[in-house]
């Protein structure tokens, strides 16, 4: 088994904060605080993978402060800075973690991937004082999976597949090496759209866990990924087995 994970913060936006430059930066020089290179893809590092796996293959990506990125801020709309940030969620293709969740991915997983200093700021630009440390996380694990020759539907996995999740889900559904294989990694997610447009897209704030991971994560009360209770969640809920 292993597990979905989709901030529905991601697309509701209900923190109502948004990401802006770094002090010095400008939104004309965007380098500072997104993704900027073109060939990000291009410079995937192929991984061997433990077995082989016909149709699948793993990459571990470059780190986004090899493109000028240099941090990000965080800033509430007007009002809103008495919400609390979860310990992982998305924006505009984004994920933001916290130091919690940090120490637990690192404790579990063997492959070293990004942490981004981010600070958070109020309306008037004034920095929210929080309990601890959140960064701008770039999961570096990326799997490339060849598409099935059909789709899953909804009732099959229990939630909605987003574009170009439903051809390549069909083949992790009924191979089961390939389930056994995708079960081993901690986290990873799977190279979708490219270029600006896929990182910049929902697709980058959707991650794939596993068991262990999710185990280590709720043991110590990770928020902003609760379980689904039943199909298709419920409230604000994100995280779904497969």
């Amino acid at each position: 088994m292993f597990y979905r994970f989709l901030s529905k913060l991601a697309t509701q936006e209900r923190l109502e904060v948004f990401p802006v430059p770094l002090k010095g930066s400008s939104w004309e020089k965007p380098a500072a605080w997104i993704p900027y290179m073109r060939d990000y893809e291009e410079k995937f590092n192929p991984i061997q993978l433990s077995k082989d796996t016909s149709g699948v293959n793993l990459f571990q990506a470059p780190y986004y402060t090899e493109s000028g990125s240099r941090g990000l801020r965080l800033r509430y709309h007007v009002e809103k800075a008495i919400e609390k940030v979860p310990d992982i969620w998305g924006i505009e293709g984004r994920l933001i973690v916290s130091e919690k969740f940090k120490r637990v991915l690192e404790s579990v997983d063997d492959m070293h991937h990004e942490y981004i200093s981010i600070e958070i700021i109020d309306w008037n630009e004034t920095t929210i004082t929080t309990d601890q440390p959140y960064y701008w996380f770039n999961q570096r694990r990326f799997l490339t999976i060849d598409p099935f020759d059909r789709v899953v539907n909804h009732m099959e996995v229990g939630f909605c597949p987003i574009p170009g999740e439903e051809d390549f889900m069909a083949r992790v559904l009924e191979t089961q090496c390939l389930r056994e294989l995708l079960e081993q990694f901690p986290i990873w997610q799977h190279i979708g759209l490219k270029g600006m447009e896929g990182r910049m897209s929902q697709v980058r704030c959707l991650l794939y866990m596993n068991q262990k991971l999710v185990d280590a994560l709720e043991a110590v009360n990770v928020t902003g990924m609760d379980k689904y209770s039943q199909k298709y969640g419920i409230g604000e809920e994100s995280l779904c087995e497969i």
